[in-house]
């Protein structure tokens, strides 16, 4: 009756509006605008931001689409979680939340952008031209460099739970991870065809070993004959890798140990803890060499200068360290970074560092002929120290009337002046 004629006469959007043209991207679109002010002959302008960094701007018209303009930022969307550096130093691998890129890093051109997980640790496989990344979901992700495409994903890596850490095995025949489901579990290459007939190379599991907790941490010494695993329970536990016997326990700190590296000579193990601290151990007995307050805020990353006792450490208080581990001081601090610096690789042949943030930068740091003095850098350290702790000293009292008598003032840098030429009138 009446109701269902009222309901044929209602306008909807179909009696109003009419497709125009369909613009498609190759990448998820994030947000659009339109813009009526346009040049003769052309109906809207829109511009699309894309998932990858990148602004498109189309002009629209009764007959056609076209993509005028190109703004194309490469960086990551997210925080840098991990990176890694290829064997010939080329290329610079760096996962993000939803993305991993492959860079150039002597320039900073970014090469490649593949659609990934959420990735937490990432490496090169032997060849440089593929690449895997393990993720927060607890799968193990594969991608081919020069397609840009990512081509496996093993989702039962790890059952759900993060995989923290990825070592490859140093006949390169394969690789461990270790993860938040307290095992480590042991990868080999294999070749296999895709479903369009294309060799690929893929992992087979072929064994695992469990542990009483979970897996932060894992690390081969160069020979590959040791394998180290931090737990959570604030240990680094030691195997032989062929036997997965038991050989050392390193115990000492008081929060979870969140990295470690160990030295080219498989002699130092340095481990970066929750606890602030670096420790150096000695591989041959466990032994703690020496404990160091390094950072203001947990460790993220430790990394061993190749064939040196040399040691880059970066952490949460936003700062990159470099240190001696033979006379276990340190020797320069790298500022630059606005927000925790969770990444850290070395090059090589120690000739440049990369770090990546949460800052969303990944900054490449560069050896320089310039020579530094050891005694100026911890003169300035110490002046640094000083200086915070006038500024922290408390609030800064009014100053009296004159002639009248008050509460000492605080310290700064012009007091102590003032005091020094007071001292130096009187005698």
């Amino acid at each position: 009756g009446a109701e269902g004629k009222a309901a044929d006469d209602a306008v909807t959007a179909a009696d109003e509006l009419t497709l125009m043209q369909i613009l498609r991207s190759k990448h998820k679109v994030r947000s659009f605008a339109f813009s009526s002010q346009t040049k003769k002959g052309v109906e809207c302008t829109c511009a699309l931001a894309l998932h990858n960094n990148t602004v498109e701007v189309w002009e629209v018209d009764a007959a056609e689409s076209r993509e005028v303009s190109v703004v194309d930022l490469p960086g990551h969307r997210h925080d840098v979680r991990a990176l890694c550096l290829s064997s010939d130093d080329t290329m610079l691998l760096s996962c993000s939340h939803t993305a991993v890129k492959v860079w150039n890093p002597r320039n900073g051109a970014c090469l490649r952008t593949m659609e990934s997980g959420y990735g937490l640790c990432c490496m090169f496989v032997p060849g440089n031209r593929q690449c895997i990344v393990g993720t927060k979901s607890g799968t193990i992700e594969c991608f081919d460099i020069g397609s840009a495409s990512r081509y496996h994903v093993e989702e039962d890596a790890h059952a759900g739970h993060a995989v923290w850490s990825l070592a490859a095995l140093k006949d390169e025949s394969g690789f461990v991870s270790g993860s938040a489901d307290q095992s480590v579990k042991f990868w080999e290459w294999e070749l296999g065809e895709d479903e369009e007939g294309v060799q690929r190379l893929y992992i087979k599991h072929t064994r695992t070993l469990k542990m009483a907790e979970d897996v932060l941490c894992v690390n081969l010494n160069p020979r590959g004959k040791i394998l180290a695993t931090a737990l959570l329970d604030s240990t680094i536990k030691v195997f032989f890798t062929d036997s997965l016997k038991f050989f050392l326990s390193l115990y000492g700190h008081k929060l979870p140990v969140l990295c470690m590296d160990i030295s080219s000579d498989g002699s130092l193990l340095a481990s970066g803890s929750a606890d602030k601290n670096i420790k150096i151990w000695g591989l041959d007995f466990g032994d703690c060499h020496k404990s160091i307050f390094a950072h203001n805020d947990s460790v993220m990353q430790v990394k061993f200068v190749r064939k040196t006792h040399y040691l880059f450490s970066v952490g949460k208080d936003k700062v990159v360290k470099y240190w001696d581990c033979d006379k276990f001081e340190p020797l320069l601090t790298l500022e630059g970074h606005k927000a925790e610096v969770w990444a850290l690789t070395v090059s090589h042949y120690g000739d440049f560092i990369v770090t990546g943030s949460h800052d969303r930068s990944i900054r490449r740091w560069e050896r320089t002929e310039e020579p530094f003095f050891i005694e100026e850098e911890q003169e300035r350290r110490l002046e640094s120290m000083f200086e915070e702790g006038i500024d922290n000293a408390g609030p800064q009292d009014e100053v009296p009337e004159e002639g009248a008598s008050g509460a000492a003032g605080r310290r700064n840098m012009e007091t102590l002046s003032a005091a020094d030429s007071l001292s130096e009138a009187m005698e």
